[in-house]
């Protein structure tokens, strides 16, 4: 499943932009395409009193609804004109999105209506608001669980804003509460003895709570596990290329008495830390081995980083090697990155 192209599910005009514009090529690539934050719908607000750039709630009555055609008829664009006794509002809507709205939202209709006031025309209006059709039995109840909902608000572009994003998300996923079948069969890179051990959850509810969360808690337990999917396969990554650099082979530099280093070590006016010492013997145990030696050596300012860069280096020479030391020129001082050519 993560692997079919966008295509596919979103057809070809959707995915192109999504390509071009968000390099997003597959359904794997959108899924993990998370939200950069979360807006809360917000509690509800007369609409003499919608302040402007804000996210807002209003519960209001449909006075007026129009499709308009535009580009010789290609593109519509729907008008919906609300009203809760207090004032007047106008919703848009464009291109697929005219589809639900236009068949729900008829002349009498109440619903709440969520999403970012804006000015169009010297006109304040709600583009492509989140929306639900109230009946009779429609309480208060509803009414608060409507307005507290989270809204993900995703990394998105001119050409791709952030409704449409989770609009193909929610094509992906298909409806809510049945989010199941469109996970069906992912494969978790997460071990099930490291998943159930830290208590994470699993890969399609981190999913499923990602994109769309009941609360916040949610939010926090899906980003604890996608941050351990990323981890996780950094270091596995790590490790295979370690592994691999452990196969090539290298000249052993082993120490040799009486040579630069001791030479250095003698003139020095003050002792070795026991931190440099001890991590100097570890650099000269790598560069002993028949195998490349990688390491970072990390250290606050003024702990003797340079120092012990120093005394890898003389060490080197001192068994028959070359030694190199760089650094850019914007690189702050605070660490040192040294790599044995062996």
């Amino acid at each position: 499943m993560l692997d079919e192209p966008l295509k596919k599910v979103l057809g070809g005009n959707t995915a192109k932009v999504m390509a071009d514009h968000l390099d997003l090529h597959t359904v794997g690539d959108l899924l993990h395409h998370y939200p950069r934050r979360y807006a809360e719908r917000g509690e509800l607000t007369r609409l003499s009193d919608l302040p402007l750039d804000e996210h807002v709630t209003v519960v209001a009555q449909v006075a007026d609804a129009r499709v308009h055609t535009f580009n010789g008829g290609r593109g519509r664009r729907l008008e919906v004109t609300i009203t809760d006794g207090s004032g007047r509002l106008q919703l848009v809507f464009f291109g697929k999105g005219v589809h639900k709205p236009r068949s729900e939202l008829q002349p009498g209709t109440r619903a709440m209506f969520a999403g970012k006031v804006s000015v169009f025309n010297r006109k304040r209006q709600l583009a492509h608001p989140e929306f639900k059709t109230l009946g009779a039995e429609s309480g208060a109840e509803a009414v608060e669980a409507f307005a507290h909902q989270l809204l993900p608000l995703y990394p998105a572009c001119k050409q791709m804003e952030s409704w449409q994003i989770q609009q193909a998300i929610d094509t992906v996923l298909g409806p809510a509460g049945h989010e199941e079948a469109a996970l069906a069969g992912l494969i978790d890179p997460l071990p099930d003895s490291l998943r159930e051990g830290r208590g994470l959850a699993t890969l399609p509810e981190a999913l499923r709570k990602i994109h769309r969360p009941a609360t916040k808690t949610d939010i926090a337990r899906a980003r604890d596990r996608l941050k351990w999917d990323e981890a996780f396969v950094l270091q596995v990554a790590l490790a295979r290329r370690r592994r691999a650099d452990a196969q090539l082979p290298a000249a052993p530099r082993k120490p040799v008495p009486d040579g630069l280093l001791t030479a250095f070590d003698a003139r020095l006016p003050f002792t070795l830390t026991e931190g440099q010492r001890r991590v100097s013997e570890e650099i000269f145990a790598d560069l002993a081995t028949d195998h490349p030696m990688h390491r970072l050596l990390q250290g606050e300012v003024g702990s003797g980083k340079t120092m012990v860069a120093l005394r890898a280096m003389l060490g080197v020479v001192d068994a028959g090697g070359r030694r190199r030391c760089s650094r850019p020129p914007r690189c702050s001082p605070s660490s040192t990155t040294a790599r044995s050519p062996r």
